[in-house]
C-alpha cells in the first residue's frame, strides 16, 4: 500500500468535453503525464518524500537547500548485476554502470555532478533508486487488451490486481536487457494473465514517462503502451490465469471509477487507446463507455 501526502491531482492531456457526444473523441489526444504520484506517494519501505514547490521542480532552477532522503531497496542492492549472476539491477556505484542511453523517450539525458541521471520531470523529493533497478530510465511495456462483454456489450479491459499494493492495473512489466519491446509485451501478458496473443497488430498508444510512486530523482519508469481490441470469437477463447505477480486477473468493466482507480498512469493510457479505437472504428464504443471516458476529464 502506497503512503501519500494526500494530493489527489490528476494529469490532464486534453480539456473536458462541453457535451457528451460521439465527436469529441475524434480529435487528437496528446498525453502529457505530469508527476503527481511521483511527488506525493511512496511505497512501503520508502522514507517520506521531501516536498518540493512547483517553481523549484526544474533542475535548471537553483535550489541550494535541496537535500532529499536517499533510498535504495535491499532487493535492488542484492541484485547488483556486477556481483550476482543474472542480477537485474545496476551497481550502486554509478561510475561502474557500463553505459547509459544517450536519450530516453523523454529526450536527452541530463546528469548531476556525481554522474547520476536526472529525472526529466525534475525534483521529486527522493534521491537514489528506490525499488527501481536501473539508474535513469527503467523501460517497461504495457499491453492494453479490451473487448465487448459477450452478453451485455459493455466495454472491458484485461486487468491484473497487483500483489504489491492490491490495485488494478494493465498487465505489464520491465523490458529485459537486450529484449525487443514487442517481445516484452507478449511475455508479460502471458506471465501475468496466462493469455497468449499475437500483438503484431496492436496500436501504439504512448511512449514516455510513467507517473509511478516508485520514482526518484535518479530513477524513473518510461513505458511503451500498445492496444489490441479483441473480436468476440478471439476473446471467447481466452482462459485467464493470474501469474505469480498478480493476486487476480479479470475482465474489468471500464467505468469512470475504474479508470481513476487504475495503478499509476494506466487510466490515461486506456483512455487514449479507446480514443484511437473510436477514430478507427466509429460507433464501436457503447454509450456507457463514452460516458465513462468523458467523465475521466472532470
Amino acid at each position: 500500500m502506497e503512503k501519500t501526502d494526500g494530493n489527489k491531482g490528476w494529469s490532464l492531456f486534453t480539456t473536458a468535453p462541453t457535451k457528451l457526444d460521439k465527436e469529441w473523441l475524434q480529435g487528437d489526444l496528446e498525453i502529457r503525464i505530469d508527476a503527481y504520484r511521483a511527488r506525493y506517494e511512496w511505497p512501503d519501505g520508502y522514507p517520506r518524500r521531501a516536498q518540493v514547490a512547483d517553481e523549484l521542480l526544474p533542475w535548471s532552477v537553483p535550489y541550494s537547500d535541496y537535500n532529499p532522503p536517499y533510498y535504495v531497496a535491499r532487493t535492488v542492492l542484492d541484485n547488483d548485476c556486477t556481483q550476482k549472476p543474472g542480477g537485474w539491477a545496476d551497481p550502486e556505484d554509478v561510475s561502474k554502470v557500463e553505459s547509459f542511453p544517450a536519450e530516453s523517450f523523454e529526450g536527452t539525458l541530463q546528469f548531476d555532478g556525481q554522474g547520476r541521471p536526472l529525472n526529466p520531470r525534475g525534483r521529486c523529493g527522493m534521491a537514489g533508486r528506490g525499488l527501481l533497478g536501473k539508474w535513469g530510465p527503467n523501460f517497461a511495456a504495457d499491453p492494453i487488451i479490451t473487448r465487448l462483454h459477450p452478453k451485455f456489450g459493455d466495454l472491458e479491459m484485461l486487468a491484473v490486481q497487483r500483489r504489491d499494493n492490491g490495485q488494478w492495473a494493465i498487465p505489464g512489466g520491465m523490458v529485459d536487457k537486450g529484449e525487443d519491446v514487442s517481445r516484452t509485451l507478449a511475455r508479460e501478458l502471458a506471465e501475468e494473465t496466462g493469455v497468449t496473443l499475437d500483438l503484431s497488430q496492436a496500436q501504439l498508444v504512448y511512449q514516455g514517462f510513467v507517473d509511478d510512486p516508485r520514482t526518484t530523482d535518479h530513477a524513473w519508469i518510461e513505458t511503451t503502451a500498445k492496444h489490441l481490441h479483441l473480436d468476440k470469437e478471439t476473446a471467447g477463447k481466452l482462459e485467464l490465469e493470474a501469474g505469480s505477480d498478480a493476486l487476480a486477473v479479470h475482465w474489468l468493466p471500464i467505468t469512470e471509477r475504474s479508470l481513476h482507480k487504475l495503478y499509476a498512469s494506466h487510466g490515461y493510457f486506456v483512455v487514449a487507446a479507446l480514443a484511437q479505437l473510436n477514430r478507427r472504428q466509429p460507433g464501436l464504443l457503447p454509450d456507457s463507455a463514452l460516458k465513462a471516458l468523458a467523465g475521466f476529464f472532470k
